[in-house]
């Protein structure tokens, strides 16, 4: 080896040492997608008007699901359309989807989840409701935990105005709070703390939990710690009543909305990487 190419090596090895410091309090957090503009725009057909649930199914894949329905509808990214339609539940308030390795779970709003095996059809319930809740909106997966996350969408009965994040361990099928958000996190530039979230998911590759909410039309993005990264401000128009959100193995960011005059849509938006 020369100079050079020992220099060179020197300042690779200096890189990635400085690439993997956390990121300081006080610098700027960098959102990486352009959330103002969306990549594509995919209308969904009459029976996801109330498209209520997302979540990765399978590659160029996604699976949805209607917030009065127990049908998982299979997206189609590339060909834009429903390919598939899997019955797993009695109608209800389904406000949550997300699928995991071989199973698709959906959550109704009481926090009864059930899940379903692709490969044989197995079914099974989870049991989520907590007394202190009055209804959960939104389901994800945390992979570094194997467990599902719950959002709640109204505040805990009895307590002051926080939504908390709760987990159910798909290894110890133990149940139990996993983080908070306070009025803190969610004030936007007006000084209203309006935030109901209605749907979560966690970034596969920082892991960052990104919380969405309809109401106030917001997304909370979480350090995996549960410390605010940042709290972004969506435009009304470009998301009309967002409910669902997802991403791909690659980072790209989906976000789902229910119709009110016209159909239901999801927008994409591409990772940009650093």
């Amino acid at each position: 080896m020369n100079i050079l190419q020992g220099i060179a090596v020197v300042l690779v090895i200096i890189l990635i040492v400085i690439a993997c410091f956390p990121k300081k309090k006080g610098e700027p957090y960098t959102f990486n997608y352009s959330i103002e503009k969306p990549t594509l725009k995919m209308e969904m057909p009459t029976s996801l008007k109330e498209i209520s649930g997302l979540s990765f199914y399978k590659e160029n894949q996604l699976a949805c699901v209607n917030d009065e329905k127990g049908t998982v509808f299979i997206y189609n990214l590339t060909s834009q359309k429903v390919t598939e339609t899997i019955d797993i539940g009695k109608n209800g308030d389904y406000e949550g989807i997300e699928v995991v390795d071989d199973e698709i779970f959906i959550m109704k709003s009481n926090g009864k989840i059930k899940g379903f095996r692709i490969s044989d059809g197995s079914e099974r319930k989870i049991d989520c409701s907590d007394k202190d809740v009055k209804e959960y909106e939104g389901l994800s997966y945390h992979p570094q935990t194997r467990s599902l996350l719950l959002v709640t969408k109204e505040k805990d009965k009895d307590k002051n105005d926080k939504k908390t994040i709760y987990s159910y361990s798909l290894s110890t099928e133990k149940f139990d709070k996993y983080l908070t958000i306070n009025e803190d996190m969610i004030k936007g530039s007006d000084g209203k703390k309006t935030f109901a979230p209605s749907g979560i998911a966690v970034h596969p590759i920082t892991g960052e939990v990104f919380v969405i909410s309809s109401q106030g039309k917001k997304l909370l993005i979480l350090s995996p710690e549960g410390e605010k990264n940042t709290l972004i401000e969506l435009d009304p128009e470009t998301f009309v009543q967002p409910e669902g959100i997802c991403f791909t193995p690659n980072g790209d960011l989906y976000i789902s909305s229910e119709g009110t005059d016209a159909n239901g849509y999801i927008l994409k938006f591409d990772y940009l990487k650093n």
